[in-house]
């Protein structure tokens, strides 16, 4: 898939005109799938050149920061995401304060025609842009009939009567009910990073963990003990049992830690870069009177774990 991490960074003259989808599509969910399936079909047989426009950093995250969202994926997982779903081109629009400024107008012109040369833009029929979200899939139709592209207004995707939104998915999330959080995404939800050293305490334990550094401001499920699948940098697939957590039982920080405990694995993981897919939660974060009481329970949470995944072979 080719990246451009700009506008400016477009080839002036494209080769063929696009077929363009626009979203934050912060998660890649059902919903945004559901846009991107249609913008493949659309080029399907006629030589077109699928793409997707992002912004990056999140709107939220300018516009309000004090309220800016948890992310359900970087800017990296979500290229490699639209990626897998068959899109050749993704643009990730600078978006900063001038860039809010845009009247819908502008927005159009300047992202729409002059760099991207569109024939056919979709979005989710909720969409809005332009300054203060002032323009509407009504506008957008007007401008491209003016301008020499169609609009499709895609209707949203929805799950038990609600609405499939990335706000519906960081809620489950945060309410660590990651299994529907994985209904809605249409895989599990995953934090990936680099091993680092910790306190070495699973060790003394007998269950030693890989504690994993994760980007800041990345959805983190709420605290407590969750069956994992851990994904190595060569696509192998392990079972896992993962805690998100203070460790209130030694540590009095309150600083959240993700441990991870890979089940029957030997070997050293500092310094690799590893993912974790939360797949269902296992139980809350508790206190222990001492050490051993909390080593019968990380046994007693991995045999749960094992259990999960015992004749699910197509999780690994």
């Amino acid at each position: 898939m080719r990246f451009y991490d700009s506008l400016d960074a477009i080839p002036d003259s494209p080769a063929s005109r696009r077929v363009v989808a626009i979203g934050v599509f912060d998660g890649v969910h059902r919903g945004h799938q559901r846009i991107i399936l249609e913008t493949l079909a659309q080029i399907e047989g006629t030589g077109g050149i699928g793409a997707a426009v992002t912004f990056e950093p999140h709107p939220e995250a300018v516009l309000r920061p004090y309220a800016a969202p948890r992310l359900l994926t970087t800017l990296t997982r979500k290229a490699e995401l639209l990626e897998a779903l068959g899109l050749e081109e993704l643009v990730a629009v600078r978006f900063d304060r001038e860039f809010s400024q845009l009247s819908p107008l502008s927005f159009c012109r300047l992202v729409l025609s002059d760099r991207l040369g569109a024939c056919l833009v979709l979005v989710g029929e909720n969409f809005r842009f332009g300054h203060q979200g002032c323009g509407s899939v009504a506008d957008l139709r007007g401008y491209g009939k003016d301008h020499g592209f169609s609009v499709a207004a895609v209707p949203l995707a929805e799950e038990s009567g609600e609405i499939i939104s990335s706000t519906r998915i960081r809620m489950l999330i945060k309410r660590g009910r990651v299994a529907e959080a994985a209904r809605l995404l249409g895989r599990p939800h995953r934090l990936a990073g680099v091993v680092v050293e910790g306190a070495q305490r699973g060790r003394e334990l007998g269950a030693p963990t890989a504690n994993l550094a994760v980007e800041r401001g990345l959805a983190i499920p709420r605290l407590g003990v969750y069956v994992t699948r851990t994904v190595f940098g060569d696509g192998t697939k392990w079972p896992s049992v993962t805690s998100v957590g203070t460790n209130p039982t030694f540590e009095v920080d309150r600083r959240v830690r993700i441990e991870t405990l890979l089940l029957g694995f030997a070997g050293t993981l500092y310094g690799s870069n590893i993912s974790v897919d939360f797949l269902e939660k296992i139980r809350d974060q508790l206190t222990f009177p001492d050490a051993g009481s909390l080593t019968e329970r990380i046994y007693r949470d991995a045999e749960i774990a094992r259990g999960y995944f015992d004749g699910r072979a197509d999780l690994l």
